[in-house]
């Protein structure tokens, strides 16, 4: 095992570009402020050509998770597909200074790389505008053995269920990593994905999943309840590892009939809930890789998600390690 990297991810492959911007620019090209919306290539190209962006950052729900593990001193592999464009160079770029692999290279000819657009107005508001280019493009043909093996845990994106060939990429890995002996993790990564999904979900989860992560609206959505309690008892049928997020309440981590309740972290001021759950994964995630126990892996990720709402962006200002 101590051979093993931590975390090999498979999930869409993005890229955060931030735009300076006002309430007037976001309006004139019809976006619904505040929100994220769903764009295409002719749009996201537009943007680009028609503003000035201040920074870019790799991002996406597994991006975020990853990049936060290796801010924990953690290591692993992101299975992913991008183009050799502008975004994606700099992406790939930026993954190899964190400290991941990504072995898939560039191997989408046609679909631009995934990118959210993200105009950022003086007092903070966030328009979001979402290309999911080539990310959604991943396929069986692009999981090979040699790239998902040798790692502790595998950890799948909810997101990338949406496509049929990045869903039987995905059934791919988790059998290689169940042949490697790995802990499969997964994240139901959002409320409409569960109304989507729910029954392949359930499903995948019951046959094929160790670590699960949801936050109390998806997990109530999952078994379809309104009552958290009820959440919790569904969560302890699956037998297996449930973390559940719950906001300002903390986190509660099921493993079988146990529960163990994760007090949050408390923050001076919360600026910025994006990506709060994704290195809640992220935190957690490394703590199992580093083969603690489950309480110090629900403060490692209640550390993580509590240092990203502190401030914009998904991104970790600080050395997490610094802070454990």
């Amino acid at each position: 095992m101590t051979d093993k990297l931590d975390i090999v991810g498979i999930g869409n492959a993005m890229v955060d570009a931030i735009i300076p911007s006002n309430k007037n620019e976001v309006e004139k090209n019809n976006l619904n402020r505040d929100s994220m919306n769903l764009i295409d290539e002719g749009l996201k190209s537009s943007l680009h050509n028609n503003y000035s962006i201040k920074e870019m950052a790799g991002g996406g729900s597994l991006g975020n998770s990853m990049f936060g593990i290796t801010s924990f001193g953690g290591n692993g592999s992101f299975i992913g597909k991008i183009k050799n464009d502008e975004v994606g160079i700099f992406l790939q770029k930026d993954m190899v200074r964190e400290g991941l692999q990504f072995p898939l290279g560039f191997t989408s000819p046609d679909i631009s790389t995934g990118c959210c657009t993200i105009f950022v107005e003086d007092d903070g508001t966030r328009t979001m505008c979402t290309f999911l280019g080539a990310g959604t493009l991943i396929g069986p043909d692009d999981i090979q053995p040699a790239h998902i093996t040798n790692h502790k845990i595998a950890y799948l994106e909810g997101y990338l269920w949406d496509n049929q060939d990045a869903k039987m990429a995905m059934k791919k890995m988790v059998d290689i990593c169940k042949s490697d002996n790995q802990k499969i993790a997964f994240t139901l990564s959002d409320l409409f994905c569960v109304d989507r999904h729910r029954d392949s979900f359930k499903e995948l989860i019951e046959n094929d999943v160790d670590i699960l992560f949801a936050n109390e609206d998806e997990i109530k959505a999952q078994c379809e309840t309104d009552s958290f309690e009820k959440a919790v008892e569904y969560a302890k049928s699956l037998n297996m590892i449930v973390a559940i997020t719950r906001s300002a309440d903390g986190s509660v981590i099921v493993n079988n009939n146990e529960v163990i309740e994760i007090n949050p972290v408390q923050v001076d001021r919360v600026v910025d809930t994006t990506g709060a759950g994704d290195l809640y994964a992220g935190g957690f995630l490394f703590g199992m890789a580093k083969g603690k126990d489950l309480t110090t892996c629900g403060n490692y990720a209640s550390i993580a998600a509590a240092e990203i709402i502190s401030h914009y962006g998904a991104r970790p200002l600080v050395k997490l390690s610094n802070l454990i």
